[in-house]
């Protein structure tokens, strides 16, 4: 049987106000054209449909327009709640989307009460038992007196109750099936882009997650949403993060995004093959140790192409309406900052608590005014003025 794996679309989410509708439509078509042709026999969305609990029509529209294609393929599907979803608007409308063979889970539930889905493969001969567990919040799976305990303790519990969940959603697995377990959680060490870097981060850290050793062996497959880096966090028997389908902000510039198509046979080891989601990119004009002079933008135009654009602008002194002036050169600079440079700059810093009023007043002025800037002798006449009525305790409210 063939099953292709997604999460993390977070359908009506702008990049800084700019709409990214046509983004998202563009990317869900092309799990759509994956689905068609490798002919799969279940579509797998593990969580974060949407990006907020109450998704904009437009979100919905294309959600459901999905679904209705899907169906309309003859293709079966899976989705669960993320943590960025309504767990109870998802089960509201799981009726409804029945009739479109989608099996929708919104909190999570036993297996006889929809946390365990069996499907047939298109030609009949084999059947699949698909294990739903929804985002579990913590106070959902931590005991109130566990709370006031230590946070190792509360970690701990959350992470065995989810342990616990996850091996009775799997109980019922047949050896004569292809078993599979789909979930929206963190595990232990997975990477997450942070600040257009990778670092690993583990439940040690103080995160709500599981250890990758407490994910359950039956499932021949783990199918996660939740981390937005593409990635395997466990290979045999292998658990991924399909990823999120779009570079949803800068953090994520250097993520190539994909789905996963798995063939699996019972008794056998599922074989996995990441498929290409081509996107817009977010990219970056300089950066925040070295930006890009004004003159200087122009020459980046053709590189960034269609990009959405983080500038860093290296100006000496603050710049009316600085957005406006470099989207005139590079419209969809959709984050502009500003660089200060370093000319000027003391190779060891002084600590501020070191320094007196007027020393801090000098100092203000260097750092946000721009380096070299000082205040007039008027300016500083007007500070001591000032500064002398607070001290006396008369200054006029």
């Amino acid at each position: 049987m063939k099953f292709l794996h997604t999460a993390d679309w977070h359908l009506g989410r702008n990049i800084r106000t700019r709409s990214r509708d046509n983004e998202h439509h563009d990317a869900l078509r092309q799990v759509l054209t994956y689905a068609k042709h490798e002919r799969v026999d279940c579509v797998l969305v593990a969580g974060d449909l949407f990006d907020t609990a109450a998704p904009p029509p437009e979100a919905e529209r294309l959600a459901y327009d999905f679904f209705s294609e899907l169906h309309g393929a003859g293709i079966p599907a899976v989705v669960l709640a993320g943590n960025h979803d309504h767990p109870r608007r998802i089960d509201a409308v799981a009726p409804l989307l029945r009739a479109l063979n989608v099996h929708a889970v919104g909190r999570p539930s036993a297996p006889e009460q929809g946390g365990l889905y069996e499907l047939e493969s298109r030609d009949g001969q084999e059947r699949a038992q698909i294990a739903v567990l929804p985002w579990v919040t913590e106070r959902e799976a931590i005991d109130f007196a566990v709370l006031a305990q230590p946070p190792t303790a509360s970690i701990s519990q959350y992470a065995h109750r989810l342990q616990e969940a996850m091996n009775s959603l799997a109980r019922p697995f047949a050896p004569d099936a292809v078993n599979l377990l789909m979930s929206h959680l963190f595990v232990d060490e997975a990477e997450v882009g942070v600040g257009g870097g990778e670092r690993p981060l583990s439940v040690a850290m103080g995160i709500y997650g599981v250890p990758r050793q407490m994910l359950p062996m039956g499932p021949q497959y783990i199918a996660l949403g939740h981390v937005h880096k593409p990635q395997a966090v466990r290979r045999s028997p292998p658990a991924w993060y399909s990823g999120s389908l779009l570079q949803l902000d800068f953090g994520e510039r250097r993520q190539e995004k994909l789905v996963n198509l798995i063939e699996a046979h019972a008794g056998q080891p599922a074989e996995v093959v990441s498929l290409p989601i081509a996107g817009r990119p977010l990219v970056d004009v300089g950066s925040a140790a070295q930006g890009v002079r004004l003159e200087d933008l122009g020459a980046h135009r053709d590189a960034v192409g269609n990009a959405w654009l983080r500038v860093f602008v290296d100006v000496a002194a603050p710049v009316a309406n600085l957005p406006a002036v470099v989207r005139e050169v590079l419209p969809n600079a959709v984050h502009v900052e500003r660089v200060k440079p370093e000319v000027g700059r003391a190779a060891q810093p002084v600590s501020l608590t070191a320094l007196g009023p007027e020393e801090l007043f000098r100092s203000f002025y260097d750092s946000d005014l721009g380096p070299g800037r000082l205040p007039t002798a008027e300016t500083l006449r007007l500070f001591r003025e000032l500064l002398d009525e607070e001290m006396r305790g008369d200054t006029v409210h």
